[in-house]
């Protein structure tokens, strides 16, 4: 056969913002070959018929977080992200990625899941790299470099200022592991690991590797009542250097604060110029936040790393300033629900910590520190403290990119392991609730065209003679998210098909190959 798949009477939404137009497209070793010209079908191996369906390049998830649960490895054919459309994941996001390593440490990853049985044989990102070609994933996959992750491999959890010379020996880890194909480096402000971080380490980076035009990504130092100034803090520095930026995981907590949403995108729309549009941020459309629980402490509580943590909770001074502190916001805490802890304490999964409280006999506070002490490692929670009128204004913001911050993961196991809605319906929710709000190219264009361009992806994100073919066959009519918070692992509907790499992976809904994923290097 001359020619792998036709796909004919395609109504293509090519990722440029263009409005459609209806053609066919011819794909041949993985490529687009051809667009308009009808070829003849017994040429092809293949042949489908996309009339009434619309066609557009696989969609491109910037803020996956497959990496910090570690479930890229438990679940590589990623059919849960296939599902929903997605053909690329870009992970090493927030500060912590899973290379390049200092002393083999994975300690940043321990907020999120338990890393004593992950075993890692590489250090360099371009040992990695090779480590991910050895495997086959349903996904194409990308990194960042994870500025809390080799910050923390040289100097531990320790609260301090970087020296000179510790600052220029990760600043050669970083151009290195850039030349070898990394993406761009995240910072994770917010994490306790990432308190310490200084405005000389960010520009120091920046002055290293600007050159690269490389994403530099910012998870912000604080999404609550310091949200405002997080947001200009990462502003002040990009502007003036400008550092082609994205604000990851982008949102406001606590209804106090929520005024402040519609500021913090006025700065935004100011910073960006007419011809310098630097700063984007990722959103996802539900109104609910998953976070580990530590995050939610007062940052005094956690600095220093887990072992302060541990000492700072068997302290029955500190433990009675915590109390009081956590009482000063006790609505927001009685409504987190537990959605994720080490196996011997599942009793409280799913659980809020009114309920769990409830059943200790105790207060909720009281509760908190409990289940803290119970655990160091991971304690994931699940808070709906977010306005819809917020992610509303977001999505539909022009520097807004849509992304899931979920992770593959396996839905026959999902007593076994954490899930939530964004791992398995955020695109179709998004396509199939925003499409009488924006322009169908518009909203095409912030999960595929828009992510190349930010990235500076070489053959991804468009539908044109020459890229990729990662391809995603919709109905527009049948489209939605059909997963609750109760039963998360429910399968979207109206994803039809999806190729990745010229080769039809999904079909009908069902993944039929789940390896035909490609390692993404910088171009």
């Amino acid at each position: 056969m001359q020619y792998d798949i036709l796909i004919k009477n395609a109504t293509i939404y090519d990722g440029t913002n263009s409005r459609s137009y209806r053609s066919n497209i011819v794909i041949k070793d993985g490529k687009i070959l051809k667009i308009g010209e009808l070829v003849d079908e017994h040429l092809c191996s293949s042949v489908i018929d996309a009339d009434k369906r619309f066609v557009c390049p696989g969609f491109i998830d910037i803020d996956n977080v497959s990496d910090h649960y570690l479930t890229l490895f438990s679940n590589p054919k990623c059919d849960n992200l296939l599902r929903q459309g997605i053909t690329t994941i870009i992970i090493g996001q927030e500060g912590s990625s899973l290379a390049p390593l200092i002393k083999n440490r994975l300690s940043s990853f321990e907020t999120w899941t338990s890393i004593d049985d992950f075993n890692t044989s590489w250090r360099s990102f371009k040992a990695f790299l090779a480590f991910l070609n050895s495997k086959r994933f349903g996904v194409n996959v990308g990194s960042l470099i994870g500025w809390n992750t080799i910050r923390s491999g040289l100097i531990g959890e320790s609260f301090k200022n970087l020296s000179d010379y510790e600052l220029k020996q990760l600043l050669i880890l970083v151009k290195q592991s850039i030349k070898d194909g990394a993406l761009g480096v995240s910072f994770g402000l917010g994490y306790s690991s990432g308190r310490a971080i200084s405005k000389r380490e960010i520009l120091a980076v920046a002055n290293e590797i600007k050159k690269f035009k490389t994403l530099f990504s910012f998870y912000l130092r604080d999404d609550s009542f310091g949200f405002l100034n997080a947001v200009q803090e990462i502003l002040e520095i990009v502007v003036e250097n400008e550092i082609n930026t994205l604000i990851s995981n982008f949102k406001v907590q606590n209804e106090e604060n929520f005024m402040n949403f519609d500021k913090a995108l006025k700065l935004i729309e100011v910073s960006n110029t007419k011809d310098k549009k630097l700063i984007h941020f990722d959103i996802d459309p539900y109104d609910y936040v998953c976070q580990p629980l530590i995050n939610l402490m007062p940052d005094w509580l956690a600095i220093g790393g887990k072992d302060v943590v541990k000492s700072n909770l068997l302290d029955k001074d500190i433990v009675k300033k915590l109390i009081k502190e956590l009482k000063q916001n006790k609505g927001f805490y009685k409504k987190l629900i537990l959605v994720d802890i080490d196996k011997k304490y599942r009793i409280f999964k799913g659980k809020t910590f009114e309920k769990i409280a409830s059943n200790m006999g105790v207060s909720i506070e009281e509760a908190i520190v409990k289940i803290l002490t119970l655990t160091q490692k991971k304690v994931i929670v699940l808070n709906q403290s977010l306005s819809i009128s917020n992610i509303d204004k977001g999505v539909k913001n022009a520097y807004g990119i849509i992304a899931s911050n979920g992770m593959s993961t396996d839905i026959n196991n999902f007593s076994e392991y954490f899930c939530d809605q964004r791992s398995i319906g955020t695109f179709p929710k998004y396509l199939s609730q925003y499409m009488k709000v924006l322009p169908f190219e518009t909203l095409v264009y912030k999960i595929t065209g828009l992510v190349k361009e930010k990235l500076n992806l070489k053959d991804k994100g468009y539908i044109k003679i020459g890229m990729d073919a990662d391809i995603v066959i919709l109905n527009s009519q049948t489209l939605a998210d059909q997963s609750t918070m109760q039963n998360p692992v429910i399968a979207p509907k109206g994803i039809e098909m999806v190729i990745v790499n010229g080769k039809v992976v999904l079909n009908k809904g069902d993944v039929i190959d789940g390896e035909n994923g490609k390692i993404i290097i910088r171009s």
